[in-house]
């Protein structure tokens, strides 16, 4: 059976890539793919690309692909609200 990861378990898994944590520092680009299972068994997955532009800011894309339209517009609204929040507290 899958379980929750604890706050440990992230703990350690943050200290082992340390080297793609140096990687992102030191880069000006980077694109990951994240994958996901609902607790209803829909799968999910993300890819997302971010650029820092010369001047400091981030720009980029998000892409999300599930096989059910729920979850994809699900996972976009709350991308939309992350980033709606982010930006609101940078004015």
């Amino acid at each position: 059976a899958k379980g929750k990861l604890s706050s440990e378990d992230v703990q350690d898994m943050l200290k082992e890539a340390a080297g793609v944590k140096k990687l992102i520092d030191t880069s000006s680009f980077v694109a990951v793919n994240l994958y996901a299972k609902s607790i209803f068994g829909e799968d999910a997955l993300a890819n997302i690309s971010i650029e820092k532009l010369p001047d400091g800011k981030l720009t980029g894309s998000v892409r999300v692909r599930s096989r059910t339209q729920g979850i994809a517009l699900s996972l976009g609204d709350r991308i939309t609200i992350v980033q709606r929040g982010v930006q609101g507290a940078k004015r």
